[in-house]
Formats: structure tokens, C-alpha cells, sequence
């Protein structure tokens, strides 16, 4: 191997697993489950999340959380920007 092949090896990021990803939460893992179950609730009513299963949809939360995507402030962002969407959705069927 060459140097710029050792190097690009060296730096490229390492594949980490939840249970890693959980102990080294520097929020702590106790604040992490609730935000990634509540997340997960969130990614399920997205279209393009309808073809998951459960356990896939927390997977996938878990990790946004756990990489830091998200936080509490996004998470609220979008339950807020859900709620309105749904309440549009239910004043379309009143009228």
C-alpha cells in the first residue's frame, strides 16, 4: 500500500456499535432512550419511513440520536412542525 492509501485508511472513521455509541453519549445514556423513542415516533409518520419495521425505525433513531443529528431542540421542531401538519390535515377533512 501506498502512503496516501495507509493514510486514507488511517483517517477513515470507524464503524461503531449502538452498545459503544450508548456508554459514549456525553449526555448521558438515561437522557439518550427516551429522545430516540420519542425520535422513532417522529421518523414513523414520515412517508418515507412507512416501509420499516419497529425495530428498524428505533435502530435508525438510535443511531441519528447517538451521532448526535439530534437533540432535544430538533426533536421539538419537528413534533411542532408534525402537529401542524396534522392539524391542517384535520381541518381539510372538516371542510
Amino acid at each position: 500500500m501506498s502512503k496516501k492509501e495507509t493514510k486514507a485508511v488511517q483517517d477513515a472513521p470507524a464503524i461503531k456499535s449502538v452498545n459503544e455509541m450508548i456508554l459514549n453519549y456525553p449526555n448521558g445514556k438515561y437522557t439518550a432512550i427516551p429522545l430516540a423513542a420519542l425520535w422513532a415516533k417522529v421518523l414513523r409518520k414520515r412517508e418515507e419511513n412507512r416501509h420499516l419495521t419497529p425495530a428498524e425505525l428505533l435502530d435508525l433513531s438510535l443511531k441519528e440520536v447517538l451521532g448526535g443529528e439530534i437533540g432535544w431542540k430538533e426533536l421539538k421542531k419537528a413534533m411542532v412542525a408534525a402537529s401542524d401538519a396534522g392539524e391542517t390535515a384535520v381541518d381539510d377533512k372538516k371542510k
